[in-house]
């Protein structure tokens, strides 16, 4: 424990059924040994890409890959207890399909599942954020914690400069890549992005796509001054070499 400071754990984009084990389960051991103040889940904890065109009652396919896609985000949430819960686009997509989808079956089953995603996120005392750009942040101290709405070469950057306080810094999912960067602006600021918690090679729908290549697994944490207007020091985990680095 560092005096005068909070730990906290941020990872994202577990995307359900594709979520890659061994970076959970390294995940699961940097937990166990920083005992983070606050564990932080920055989006995209489950797929639902069976929604992505609106699945119907008759795509029994499709039904199947969203039932187990449902099971295993349940499992990592209760796996990695997250205490802050962002929606991202892809948990947005269960909240649009509730209130757009034309078929009444597929519109019940989507409200049903927001049901059920809430109740289990209030049931482990988790703060939860709608994929919102003005009510999706959390904030602690100066770090602010987004999701993301914008996927550009300049993403880290503009995102940053949008949410971050004076002096602070913004920390994000979305992405999927590792990045930092410090931006112009009064006061300064920062940005970071810490990669993913996928199993990139099954992503397939990006298979096709150079900015794909950018992507890595891998998540942020660090410290928060408890100090009004006090500092923060945030780090990078990523594996080199086959070994997950981390202090």
């Amino acid at each position: 424990m560092v005096k005068g400071f909070q730990k906290f754990i941020a990872y994202g984009d577990l995307h359900g059924s594709f979520a890659c084990r061994d970076t959970i389960a390294a995940l699961e051991k940097h937990i166990k040994d920083f005992k983070p103040d606050h564990i932080i889940c920055l989006g995209d904890n489950f797929d639902n890409a069976a929604l992505r065109k609106g699945i119907s009652n008759t795509e029994s396919d499709y039904y199947d890959s969203l039932v187990s896609d449902q099971l295993a985000g349940y499992m990592w949430l209760d796996r990695l207890k997250p205490t802050v819960f962002l929606n991202g686009n892809h948990e947005h997509r269960l909240y649009r399909v509730a209130e757009e989808a034309a078929n009444g079956l597929v519109r019940e089953y989507a409200k049903d599942g927001v049901k059920k995603l809430e109740s289990h996120l209030r049931k482990m005392g988790c703060k939860v954020y709608p994929y919102h750009y003005q009510k999706g942040i959390h904030t602690i101290g100066k770090v602010a914690f987004v999701h993301g709405f914008v996927a550009s070469v300049h993403a880290v950057k503009h995102t940053a400069e949008v949410f971050s306080p004076p002096g602070g810094a913004t920390v994000m999912g979305h992405l999927h890549r590792i990045e930092a960067v410090h931006v112009v602006r009064h006061g300064g600021a920062q940005g970071y992005s810490g990669g993913c918690v996928a199993d990139i090679p099954r992503l397939l729908y990006a298979s096709h796509r150079h900015a794909t290549m950018r992507w890595a697994n891998g998540w942020l944490y660090g410290l928060i001054s408890t100090r009004k207007g006090g500092g923060f020091k945030i780090w990078q985990a990523e594996k080199v070499e086959g070994q997950w680095i981390h202090p």
